[in-house]
């Protein structure tokens, strides 16, 4: 795990390899298995159902150069009450996972929002590591950076996805990018309802580059600093946005929108109606963006 070094003098130096006081979720032995069709895991909607989630995890790192793919039930919650990693609700991504839902209808990954839940995130992917989510939510998700989702120098994809109602305690409250090997694509997916207590209340990118194409970032908050949507950190930060919009968006600083300190490029899409501002403060200006 890597520490993500900030650049700008309001924001402390962070570190999202904190040890939290996960504990592994001890089960009695199961009532049900996962399906296992070759290289396809089907994931009933069974009272054990997390768990077998993560186990389909677990065996694909064990194939990393293989395609392993996760199949879950079209409405179904995956909910985590105690973590199966250190940190993530789930084990890190270390291989090349594919999760999606079944059906039409997206399936859930959270952790568990009953009183007494420790903190930690929802997904984690490893350096080399691989995840795509197609038809999948992650919410709740509550850490240091990358509430729900966490990218640290791997590929991460979602399609048709949403990320909602998760928080940092420093960067990144939906999903926190880093590392110039990291690669973070939304493909016609919502980042919404985030929040992190210093910036990037939806996104955060930290050196990687993130692409948006068909998506929405809309009702994040920077609670105590900038970018409620999207804190684009550094110069070697890139940031694509195509056909997408940065909408609804708070900081309590300055650039509820996006504050870029990198690269940004924005082809049919809007950063509007954020507050205080749309980009007020960009060390580096966010083109289109205006106010």
């Amino acid at each position: 795990m890597v520490g993500l070094a900030v650049g700008y003098a309001w924001a402390p130096k962070i570190c999202c390899c904190a040890v939290a006081a996960g504990v592994v979720l001890g089960l009695a032995p199961p009532a049900a298995s996962a399906d296992v069709r070759g290289r396809t895991t089907e994931i009933p909607c069974v009272q054990d159902r997390a768990r077998l989630l993560n186990a389909a995890i677990v065996a694909g790192n064990e194939h990393p150069g293989t395609p392993w793919k996760i199949v879950l039930q079209s409405g179904c919650a995956y909910t985590v009450a105690r973590p199966y990693g250190k940190v993530n609700a789930l084990t890190a991504v270390a291989g090349d996972i594919r999760i999606r839902s079944r059906g039409p209808s997206s399936a859930v990954i959270a952790r568990s929002p009953a009183p007494g839940t420790p903190r930690f995130r929802v997904l984690e992917v490893e350096t080399g590591g691989r995840l795509a989510l197609d038809r999948v939510t992650v919410r709740g998700g509550s850490f240091g950076s990358g509430g729900g989702l966490f990218n640290n120098y791997g590929t991460l994809a979602l399609r048709h996805s949403t990320v909602e109602s998760n928080h940092a305690r420093d960067f990144g409250g939906g999903i926190a990018t880093n590392g110039e090997r990291a690669r973070t694509t939304l493909t016609d997916t919502t980042v919404r309802h985030n929040t992190a207590d210093f910036g990037g209340g939806g996104l955060f990118d930290n050196a990687g580059t993130t692409t948006l194409t068909r998506s929405k970032v809309l009702g994040n908050r920077a609670i105590g600093g900038v970018g409620g949507g999207i804190l684009n950190n550094g110069a070697l930060s890139v940031l694509r946005l195509d056909g997408s919009a940065v909408t609804g968006n708070q900081a309590a600083e300055t650039a509820g929108g996006i504050l870029n300190g990198g690269r940004v490029t924005a082809v049919r899409s809007t950063v509007t109606g954020n507050r205080p501002n749309d980009c007020t403060g960009s060390p580096v200006p966010v083109p289109g963006c205006t106010s």
